[in-house]
C-alpha cells in the first residue's frame, strides 16, 4: 500500500430481531340476557280447624267433682254445682261438649314465575354480530320446563342433532314440520 493511501476500515453489521406480540382485536362474544315471566298454577291442600261448641243440660247425680273426658273428638266438661236437699249430693247440671272439625280444601293460586333466557352471539373485530352460539336444551322430566342441556348432552347434540331440534328449528322459521 502506498503511503497516500489511507487504511479502508469495513464495519461488519449485524441485524437483530425481536418480536413483540401486540394485541389485536379480531372478535369476541356477546352475552345478552332477557326475562321472561308465566304464570304457574299452585295446587295445595289447606286444612282449617274450628271447635264447635254445644251446651248439654243434665241432672245427673254424681259423687263428687268429674274429670274431663275425651269421646272421638269430643272432649267432654262436666259442671258440677252443689244442691241443698235433706243430704247433700253432686249434680252434673251441665257438660259442654267441644268437638274439633277438620276442614279440608284444595285452592289453586296463580303464580307468576320468572325464567331467564340467553342469547349468545359471536362478534368480528368491529363488533358486529357474525353469528349465534346455539345452545342445546332438554326438558326436566320432574317439571316440564325446557332447560340447558348437560356438557355431556351438549356433545352428543353436536354429533347428531336431535329431533327436539328440528321440531323446534321448524317452529322458528315458521315451516311445517317434515315428518
Amino acid at each position: 500500500m502506498d503511503e497516500n493511501d489511507s487504511e479502508l476500515v469495513i464495519p461488519v453489521v449485524q441485524e437483530e430481531v425481536h418480536a413483540d406480540a401486540v394485541p389485536v382485536p379480531t372478535g369476541g362474544v356477546r352475552v345478552t340476557k332477557h326475562t321472561e315471566t308465566h304464570d304457574e298454577i299452585l295446587e295445595q291442600e289447606l286444612r282449617k280447624g274450628r271447635v264447635e261448641i254445644k251446651r248439654v243440660k243434665t241432672n245427673r247425680i254424681v259423687d263428687g267433682p268429674q274429670p274431663v273426658q275425651r269421646t272421638g273428638n269430643t272432649v267432654i266438661i262436666p259442671v258440677v254445682s252443689e244442691v241443698l236437699r235433706v243430704e247433700k249430693q253432686w249434680v252434673v247440671t251441665e257438660e259442654i261438649h267441644l268437638t274439633q272439625i277438620e276442614e279440608r280444601e284444595t285452592v289453586q293460586q296463580r303464580v307468576p314465575v320468572n325464567q331467564e333466557q340467553a342469547v349468545i352471539e359471536r362478534l368480528d373485530e368491529s363488533s358486529n354480530p357474525i353469528g349465534e352460539i346455539d345452545a342445546p336444551l332438554e326438558t326436566d322430566p320432574v317439571s316440564g320446563r325446557v332447560r340447558p342441556a348437560t356438557v355431556v348432552a351438549r356433545s352428543r347434540a353436536r354429533a347428531q342433532p336431535s329431533e327436539r331440534r328440528s321440531k323446534l328449528k321448524s317452529v322458528f322459521e315458521n315451516k311445517p314440520e317434515k315428518k
